[in-house]
C-alpha cells in the first residue's frame, strides 16, 4: 500500500508515550550508523543533448508513482533545478490503481502517466505484458548492477528493505531477535503482540515471496510458526499505530519508509532493525510508458533518476539507492553492513514465476497466518 503519509500520524502515538523530558531539537535516531564503505562513483551517461531540447520543449513530466508527495518532493525539487524548464509533476495513487488507470486513460484517449514508479511485482507483469510500458535503454544500463535491470525498459529506482520494528518500552532493544528465526523462537511468549500486514499488501507479497525464494521451507516453516502468533492489519499505518500505542511489541516485514520518522520523540519508544536472515528488498521499478505525451521529458527523468544524483535525491526521499557513490544512511551498502554481509541479501525481482505461483503463496501465507 501507497499510503505513506499516514506513517507520521501512526508513530504520532509513540510521541505521546516518550519520555516527556526530551528536548525540542532531539535529532536522535536509531538509524544503523552509516559506517558502510559507500565506494567510488560509477559513471554517469547523460542522454544526448537533442533529446534534452526536446525534453524541454515538451516542458514537463507527469509520473504515477505509489510514494507520497512527501517522499518525491526532494526528488522533484533536484530535478528540476538540474533541468530548468521540465516540471515534474506526480500523482500518489495505489499500485494497482496506477496501472488501472492508465489503461483507462489510454483506451480513451486521454493523456495519461509519462513515467509509472511503484514496486508492484504482479501489477507490472501485467502492465508489460499488455504493452504499457516503451522499451527505452537508458545510458544508464551499462553502469547499473545485473539486478537493476528488471525487464526491458523497467529499472530499479531503489531497492526498498522491509524492516523489522520494536516498541523498545515493552521490548528492550537487548532483548530484540537479530533474526527473524530468533523472532520465530520467541512468538509463543510474544502470543498475540507480533504483527505484519496482510499478504494482499504488495510490499508484504514481494517480501514473502522473495524470502521463500531464499530460505524455501525452512522458511516457510518460520513464517507458519511467526504467523500462529501474529495479527494482521490492512497496510502499514495501523500496524505501527498499534506498535506505538503497546499492542504490538514486534512488526516485521515492515516497509522500510517507516525509517525516516524514526527520530526524535519517536525514536524513544520505536526502534527498527535489518534482521539478518529476514530482511527482503523490494526493487522500486521505474519506466517510461508506451503512451506517454512527453516522451523525451520522459526518457531525461528517468535517465537522472537511474544516476548518482538522482541517487542521491531519492535517498532525501526516504529510498535505498544502490549505486556506487552514493552517501546515504539508507543505502545499500548500510543495509549489508547490517545484516552481516551480502550473502545474506535477499533481493526481489519482476520473476513472472512470482506470478504464476501467486495464488499457491497468498493460500498458504493465509493458512499460516489464520486469515
Amino acid at each position: 500500500m501507497r499510503r505513506t503519509a499516514l506513517l507520521p500520524l501512526a508513530v504520532a502515538g509513540a510521541i505521546a508515550l516518550a519520555a516527556c523530558g526530551s528536548s525540542a531539537d532531539d535529532t536522535s535516531s536509531t538509524t544503523p550508523a552509516p559506517t558502510a564503505d559507500v565506494g567510488e562513483a560509477s559513471e554517469v551517461t547523460p542522454l544526448d543533448e537533442a533529446t534534452i531540447d526536446a525534453a524541454r520543449k515538451e516542458g514537463e513530466v507527469l509520473l504515477y508513482t505509489n510514494a507520497e508527495d512527501q517522499q518525491t518532493a526532494p526528488i522533484k525539487k533536484a530535478f528540476e533545478a538540474a533541468y530548468p524548464g521540465i516540471a515534474l509533476r506526480s500523482l500518489p495513487l495505489d499500485d494497482s490503481e496506477m496501472f488501472q488507470r492508465y489503461d483507462t486513460e489510454t483506451a480513451s484517449g486521454n493523456t495519461t502517466a509519462d513515467v509509472v514508479m511503484n514496486s508492484d511485482v504482479v501489477g507490472w507483469q501485467s502492465f508489460i505484458a499488455g504493452g504499457g510500458v516503451e522499451e527505452y535503454e537508458d545510458p544508464n544500463s551499462p553502469h547499473l548492477p545485473d539486478y537493476a535491470r528488471l525487464a526491458p525498459g523497467v529499472y530499479a529506482v531503489s531497492l526498498d528493505p522491509v524492516i523489522a520494528v520494536f516498541n523498545k518500552a515493552l521490548l528492550p532493544e537487548d532483548e530484540q531477535p537479530t533474526t527473524l528465526a530468533e523472532l520465530a523462537e520467541m512468538a509463543p511468549e510474544l502470543d498475540g503482540k507480533i504483527g505484519t500486514t496482510d499478504i494482499g499488501n504488495s510490499v508484504q507479497f514481494s517480501a514473502t515471496t522473495s524470502y521463500v525464494e531464499k530460505y524455501g521451507e525452512d522458511g516457510w516453516e518460520i513464517l507458519e510458526t511467526i504467523g500462529a502468533h501474529s495479527g494482521v492489519e490492512s497496510s502499514n499505518g495501523p500496524l505501527v499505530t498499534k506498535l506505538s500505542q503497546g499492542q504490538y511489541v514486534a512488526n516485521f516485514f515492515v516497509a522500510g519508509a517507516v525509517r525516516a520518522f524514526i527520530t526524535g520523540d519517536v525514536a524513544e519508544v520505536v526502534n527498527y532493525r535489518y534482521l539478518e536472515d529476514g530482511t527482503p528488498l523490494n526493487p522500486r521499478a521505474v519506466a517510461v510508458t508506451a503512451e506517454a505525451s512527453h516522451p523525451n521529458a520522459a526518457k531525461v527523468f528517468v535517465n537522472w533518476l537511474l544516476s548518482v544524483e538522482g541517487q542521491e535525491a531519492a535517498c532525501s526521499g526516504g529510498f535505498t539507492p544502490y549505486r556506487d557513490g552514493v552517501a546515504c544512511d539508507f543505502g545499500l551498502p548500510q543495509v549489508i553492513n547490517a545484516i552481516g554481509g551480502e550473502e545474506n541479501l535477499i533481493i526481489g525481482s519482476l520473476d513472472p514465476e512470482v506470478v504464476e505461483q501467486r495464488d499457491a503463496t497468498v493460500a498458504r501465507w493465509n493458512e499460516a497466518f489464520g486469515r
